[in-house]
């Protein structure tokens, strides 16, 4: 099988020739795992964000044997461009960056809240992003054609902002946590125009992409954390559902629109187990990044009461196996989690968050050879680990 065909028939829960692999890379992680492979690439032509997260080249995407291509918008005609190692930034929101020093490189800090101090009177007046501005999908469509027909990659389109994160980093994460309780009616407000944005934006990208795309991947809404989730089920289901069920029930629409066989993917992190039904009921199809080293999230019991709604995408723990694990320790790590999520289809393994800088690039060609040489169906019985 090729790529595309690896990843759809994995995503319909039948097995393909192998479990398909996916790796999402920050900056520096990506320059030192080019340098270790010998990619040659004028390494400053690679865009970033104050993530520091980039799309590698499609050549880099090949050598690594990944088979997902993630495609996004451009950004809006008024946005600031951003420049890895600028001191600060301030994004289309007006949220201000701040470059920060760490032990393994650089990364970006939120320092100000813009509406950190507002009523719910100022949100209509607020300079919001326009998500219909014309430069986010100029070329967009030929772009994403282009990949469709000369490569043969699984197409992800990552267009949708996030809602409930980017309420709290307008906000500020404690006072918004404060409004969901004492103001619910302006945490309610300010979630509606976030909605609203993450709608218009998966709009424009699914206009575009839409015929091309397999997955249609949701902007991360982390809604949990080592030991639960960082809402009582009760607040999410009153709060911040019925705003995800609104862009859930957009993407689906427009999904049945342009590609009724496009799957509908969504990043949550942390221990979310009891909010999993939930997302079942809104019409996730794929849900990432499945971390294991969380109170409640053991993946043989994901596999076995939610494996036949639900298909799963990360499992690799990148806080302590990929960073200091050895490459043994990768690789047998790999093998355990394919035969307990990849049973029957249904999986794609990838490292639970992009790669950051302090994880070697030997671990990293570990997880994959790990897919390439033990990731074959069928593979369940096999005492040959590697």
């Amino acid at each position: 099988m090729n790529s595309r065909q690896r990843v759809v028939t994995a995503l319909n829960h039948q097995e393909p020739d192998r479990i398909p692999f996916d790796c999402q890379f920050g900056y520096d992680a990506f320059v030192k795992l080019s340098k270790y492979i010998g990619f040659k690439k004028d390494l400053q032509d690679i865009s970033t964000n104050t993530d520091l997260t980039v799309r590698p080249p499609i050549n880099f995407m090949r050598e690594l044997d990944i088979d997902l291509l993630y495609i996004g918008l451009n950004g809006g005609s008024d946005e600031p461009e951003f420049y890895y190692g600028t001191d600060q930034y301030i994004d289309e929101w007006g949220l201000k960056y701040q470059k920060i020093n760490g032990t393994y490189g650089i990364s970006y800090e939120a320092i100000e809240h813009p509406l950190c101090n507002a009523t719910i009177y100022d949100l209509d007046t607020y300079p919001w992003p326009d998500p219909n501005d014309l430069a986010r999908g100029n070329n967009l469509e030929l772009r994403c054609k282009h990949l469709f027909e000369q490569t043969d990659f699984a197409l992800v389109g990552k267009f949708s902002t996030s809602i409930f994160e980017q309420a709290f980093m307008l906000r500020g994460f404690q006072q918004f946590l404060i409004d969901l309780i004492a103001d619910p009616d302006f945490a309610n407000a300010l979630l509606y125009k976030t909605t609203d944005i993450a709608i218009g934006m998966l709009t424009v990208g699914m206009r575009a992409c839409g015929k091309y795309i397999q997955i249609l991947r949701l902007a991360g809404d982390d809604m949990g954390h080592q030991r639960g989730t960082i809402l009582s089920p009760k607040l999410f289901r009153s709060m911040i559902k019925p705003h995800f069920s609104r862009l859930y029930t957009h993407a689906k629409s427009i999904i049945q629109q342009y590609n009724p066989l496009i799957k509908l993917m969504a990043h949550t992190d942390g221990d979310v187990f009891e909010l999993i039904p939930d997302y079942i009921e809104m019409g996730l199809d794929v849900l990432n990044p499945v971390q294991p080293l969380v109170t409640n999230m053991d993946h043989a019991i994901l596999k076995a009461k939610f494996g036949t709604e639900l298909s799963f995408h990360g499992g690799i723990d990148i806080q302590n196996l990929l960073p200091y694990g050895s490459v043994d320790e990768v690789k047998q790590e790999g093998i355990r989690t394919m035969r307990i999520l990849g049973k029957g289809g249904g999986y794609i393994l990838a490292p639970t968050h992009y790669l950051q800088p302090d994880v070697p690039p030997e671990n990293i060609i570990a997880l994959r050879d790990a897919v390439l040489h033990n990731g074959q169906y069928p593979f369940l019985n096999t005492n040959n680990l590697y």
